[in-house]
């Protein structure tokens, strides 16, 4: 006969806590807070919480003994990657994405749009980073709602310019 595993009694402290994390908005947590609320509080077993929260029973099991040998602290989210998290703070983000939304030629040079090796160079040439992958400076612009190939901008004269020519054209129907 497996043994039954309930969270261990939680003290006023930790359920007040418990309580709080479910109202918060991190939806992994709420998930492990109410598996230990039910297992301790209310003395369900692990194969019943699993449905409830629909996670395997294994799973259920870990945060329980998580909690049980660790506390609040084991339930919350661990690092997935050991190391540092990223070279590029948010300002130095949020300077890339500034350049990264003004049309090249507005900084000087001759192109229209931006490719991801047009902005890496200008951005390596300028010293805003010393070193950038493509992947990193990608990833920058996808968190920035930034498109790097978003359509050309135009100045009002090419835009007054191609008007005249179009009045000046017979209509042609497009198809």
């Amino acid at each position: 006969m497996p043994k039954l595993i309930f969270a261990r009694p939680l003290d006023p402290q930790e359920r007040a806590t418990l309580e709080t994390l479910m109202e918060g908005d991190n939806e992994t947590v709420k998930q492990r807070a109410l598996i230990v609320l039910l297992s301790s509080q209310e003395q369900y077993r692990i194969p019943e919480i699993a449905p409830m929260v629909g996670l395997h029973v294994d799973k259920v099991r870990k945060w329980v003994l998580r909690f049980n040998d660790q506390g609040m602290q084991g339930l919350q989210p661990t690092r997935r990657k050991p190391g540092p998290r990223g070279k590029f703070d948010s300002a130095l983000c949020a300077r890339i994405v500034e350049i990264a939304r003004t049309p090249p030629r507005d900084l000087g040079l001759l192109r229209t749009t931006w490719t991801l090796d047009a902005l890496r160079e200008y951005l390596l040439s300028r010293s805003v980073v010393d070193e950038i992958s493509r992947e990193s400076l990608r990833q920058i612009l996808l968190r920035g709602n930034v498109s790097w190939q978003a359509n050309r901008m135009r100045s009002e004269d090419v835009t007054r310019w191609l008007r005249q020519w179009q009045s000046h054209q017979p209509n042609r129907t497009t198809v």
